[in-house]
C-alpha cells in the first residue's frame, strides 16, 4: 500500500510538470496528450496491479510484470528510432546551413 502511494505521488508530480511544460509551450498538445495517456495508464496499473496479470494472461504472457517489461522495451526502442530520425534530419539541415554560409563567405571574398 505504501509503494502505491509513493508511486501515485511521483506520477502526480510528473503530470503536474507536464501541464507546466504545456503552459509554457515547451510541449505541444499532441505531445502532452501522449505523455498524459502513458502516465495515466501507469497510475491505473499502480492502483489495480491485478489488471496487468489479467491483460498478460489474455495475450499469452505469464506474468503482468513480464508484459510491462516487454512493452517498455518496445516503447524505448521506438523512442530511440524516433530520436535517430530526428538527429539525422538535424544533421542534414546543419549541413545545408553550413554549405550555404560557406558559399556566401566564398562569394564575399571574390
Amino acid at each position: 500500500m505504501l509503494i502505491q502511494i509513493i508511486l501515485l505521488a511521483i506520477i502526480a508530480v510528473i503530470v503536474w510538470r507536464l501541464a507546466d511544460k504545456l503552459k509554457t509551450k515547451e510541449l505541444s498538445v499532441k505531445q502532452f496528450s501522449g505523455w498524459l495517456a502513458i502516465w495515466l495508464a501507469a497510475a491505473i496499473v499502480v492502483i489495480w496491479p491485478g489488471l496487468t496479470v489479467w491483460i498478460a494472461n489474455s495475450v499469452g504472457v505469464g506474468r503482468g510484470s513480464d508484459l510491462i517489461f516487454y512493452l517498455a522495451i518496445i516503447f524505448l526502442f521506438y523512442l530511440m528510432f524516433r530520436l535517430l530520425l530526428r538527429i539525422e534530419k538535424m544533421e542534414k539541415n546543419l549541413t545545408q546551413v553550413v554549405r550555404a554560409e560557406a558559399l556566401k563567405e566564398h562569394d564575399r571574398h571574390e
